[in-house]
């Protein structure tokens, strides 16, 4: 089963779900009919040109920056289980960033 399959049923009609990470190797594909029965959006791969992704990091860094936009961190690991880190990452048991402390 994808994983995406149970999650559509969390969605409202009129809800979106949005395919982001690739944590697969590639972008979630959700079938445009499944959605369609659902009353979802689903919103796809961006496509941005280069100089659009460097004004929209620009502005996500200054909103950053003001402390206005705020990454959820979800776990931390101390450098030396980088290993446990990464097995958590690619069995998706993490939720938010993961940080590997140094020190």
């Amino acid at each position: 089963m994808a994983w995406w399959a149970g999650r559509l049923d969390l969605l409202d009609r009129g809800g979106r779900l949005v395919s982001s990470g690739q944590a697969s190797g590639s972008w979630t594909q959700v079938p445009d009919e499944v959605a369609k029965e659902r009353g979802a959006t689903v919103v796809r791969s961006l496509t941005r040109s280069p100089e659009q992704l460097r004004e929209l990091t620009r502005r996500a860094l200054a909103e950053a920056a003001a402390g206005r936009l705020r990454p959820v961190i979800g776990q931390r690991f101390p450098l030396d289980l980088a290993a446990d880190a990464h097995a958590a990452i690619q069995s998706r048991r993490t939720l938010g960033k993961t940080l590997l402390e140094v020190g």
